[in-house]
């Protein structure tokens, strides 16, 4: 029986070892004194440091960065003392270093437990840069939305105020002089109201293509492949549009890649091109299904910066959200490219067709 019950703890004690070996987060054990007494393999990785190094130093010189050592010192100090730490049981964040000196952000989590009579400390360490890094990525990107959000707001309001609500103003008032004249001198109202009428006209044109800049109608009753072609032919440069037809796809699909086209073309325009070349269509990829694939080339001057701006960079986060990626290739006095790439759901009639055309291809 003594044995068997020594057999089995030597294999507990086996297999406790090989867990902590396996651990995916780093595992320290320290003392009462602070001194390292486990360091797995995780640990090693982490820090750059093999376990026969280190076992016997005291932790904060090996892990703890010099500016954080004396509060290291102090509030482990407290907690061994006490036996009870705020920090026991429970995550905080915060910063280790590697062998060679870099440093990085960790979560910490420390348990301590009674062995012999002495207190042992064991702390599981978990690199968080990556989690750091999606945060500050998020943030970032929720910023930029916010961005555009805003300065799409401010162009609202000044087209409305330098165009649509200019022309009523001037309406209103044409109005009143006729209501004058109608009670005055009826026969003079006449003019005043065909004037008034080609004001109302020219507001509600103003109010119509500043809708287009809201949302395309086109977009709307006929899809994604007339509106990118009628996007090209109200374009003031020359646009050469290949647009295989597309089908009816998810409005929020079809309304990111329009208004990404229409940002393009628009910084085409602006930064001087003579000339865009514009492609739409599907391509059916064995790994991922069918994907909606739009390129808009230009003969710019190149040298487009995303990152400078908010307008092909909130499109950018909004394609990823929807699972696609935009490639910009813009080297400077060679022209910009642009590449969308998004996944679609598409019925298996079409999903056929495509099929046979790339076997075809």
């Amino acid at each position: 029986t003594v044995g068997t019950t020594l057999g089995d703890r030597m294999s507990q004690e086996h297999l406790h070892a090989a867990m902590l070996e396996a651990a995916m987060d780093a595992v320290i054990a320290v003392d009462s004194e602070g001194r390292i007494m486990q360091w797995n393999a995780s640990a090693e990785t982490m820090f750059g440091r093999a376990a026969e190094a280190v076992v016997g130093l005291e932790l904060a010189e090996v892990i703890v960065p010099e500016s954080l050592r004396a509060a290291h010192r102090y509030g482990f100090a407290r907690y061994a003392a006490a036996g009870v730490g705020t920090i026991e049981g429970g995550r905080t964040e915060t910063t280790g270093e590697r062998a060679d000196g870099s440093q990085f952000p960790v979560e910490l989590t420390i348990s301590r437990i009674v062995d012999d009579g002495q207190p042992v400390f064991v702390g599981f360490l978990r690199d968080i840069t990556e989690r750091q890094r999606m945060v500050e990525d998020l943030r970032d990107s929720r910023a930029r939305l916010i961005a555009v959000s805003d300065d799409t707001r401010r162009r609202v309001e000044r087209d409305l105020h330098d165009g649509a609500q200019q022309q009523l103003v001037a309406l209103a008032i044409a109005l009143g002089i006729a209501q004058q004249q109608v009670a005055e001198d009826p026969a003079s109202a006449g003019p005043t109201l065909e004037m008034s009428s080609r004001i109302l006209a020219e507001a509600i044109d103003e109010l119509r293509e500043l809708a287009r800049g809201v949302h395309s109608g086109i977009l709307t009753e006929r899809g994604l492949t007339a509106a990118v072609t009628h996007l090209a032919k109200r374009s003031p440069i020359e646009v050469s549009v290949s647009a295989a037809p597309v089908p009816r796809l998810a409005t929020v699909v079809e309304t990111s890649v329009y208004y990404l086209m229409a940002e393009a073309l628009t910084n085409a325009t602006k930064y001087g091109a003579r000339r865009v070349w514009i492609d739409l269509h599907i391509e059916d990829s064995p790994g991922t299904g069918p994907v909606l694939i739009g390129r808009i080339n230009d003969d710019g001057p190149g040298g487009a910066d995303p990152a400078k701006g908010t307008g092909l960079a909130g499109m950018t986060e909004r394609m990823q959200a929807l699972g696609g990626s935009v490639h910009i290739d813009s080297p400077r006095g060679d022209g910009t490219s642009v590449r969308i790439e998004i996944p679609i759901e598409i019925d298996a009639e079409l999903r056929a067709s495509l099929v046979a055309a790339t076997l075809c291809a």
